[in-house]
């Protein structure tokens, strides 16, 4: 941007890198840094410090401090209304007490243990980053309205708890975890009683189609048996010879045969 001892700043002039030319003695250039910085927010000595670390209290009522990092840059195309209207030190004046009262926000509505779990912090930092772009001066730009600070991210570091909540919430966590590797146990134990029960079934199973595996094979034997007696008496009524077998009583489901060769033993089928 330039300044102009007599008109004052000059408004749509915005000097990019490179040579330019400037009346001595008239015209005088002012500078910003426009890439991306990281500024903290914390307790520590650091030379990218810009303000103390952030006491926030959780939905849970918790109350505890956050360092926080905040990644931002002026917009090269707004330069000449951030010097106007905030100036050189658009830092104090316009980044952090947003950034302070939005993390504020935010916090409030997650509870002191959420700080400790990463998918929550990704959570809380987004929309952290959302409210404080929103917050931050704009100006009329060709029927639009332009940011004059660009918010590009926050970054939450570890919450300072109180040493009393500190050990509360890893309690919690532990018992968490806990509950959480006894209800695995429980599923492994569900799992393997399935599996006991499916082998019993087969074994089960097994037994019942071995018994009617013998029982068919019973009933094959009977079907030889008949088979070779009916070969017997054919080949007897062929040669003109008498039956070498005979029916002599029926029983009920039992039927005797006598054979009629003294030298063989009595056949006894019992059927099925």
């Amino acid at each position: 941007m330039v300044f102009n001892t007599f008109a004052g700043l000059q408004l749509g002039r915005i000097l990019m890198p490179g040579a330019t030319f400037l009346v001595p003695g008239v015209e005088q250039a002012v500078a910003y840094d426009v890439r991306t910085r990281v500024w903290e927010f914390t307790n520590l000595a650091s030379p990218r410090k810009a303000s103390g670390a952030i006491a926030v209290i959780a939905s849970d009522g918790q109350s505890f401090t956050l360092d926080a990092n905040v990644v931002l840059r002026p917009n090269p195309e707004t330069l000449d209304e951030l010097h106007a209207r905030l100036g050189e030190n658009y830092l104090t004046t316009a980044v952090v007490p947003v950034v302070r009262s939005k993390l504020r926000d935010v916090s409030a509505r997650f509870k002191s243990e959420d700080f400790y779990r990463q998918e929550k912090r990704r959570e809380i930092e987004q929309e952290a980053t959302d409210l404080m772009n929103q917050e931050m001066p704009m100006v009329e730009r060709n029927g639009t309205k332009t940011p004059l600070i660009l918010i590009e991210g926050v970054l939450l570091e570890t919450a300072n708890f109180p040493e009393a909540l500190k050990a509360s919430i890893e309690k919690k966590q532990v018992a968490a975890i806990l509950a959480q590797t006894a209800g695995v146990k429980a599923q492994i134990q569900a799992k393997e009683t399935e599996r006991v029960l499916i082998l019993a079934k087969a074994e089960e199973r097994a037994i019942e189609l071995k018994g009617r595996a013998a029982a068919l094979g019973a009933q094959l034997a009977d079907l030889l048996f008949y088979e070779r007696l009916q070969a017997r008496i054919a080949a007897a009524q062929a040669a003109k010879q008498p039956s070498p077998l005979r029916i002599v009583r029926i029983e009920g489901d039992s039927t005797v045969f006598l054979n009629l060769d003294p030298q063989q033993a009595a056949l006894t089928r019992r059927a099925p």
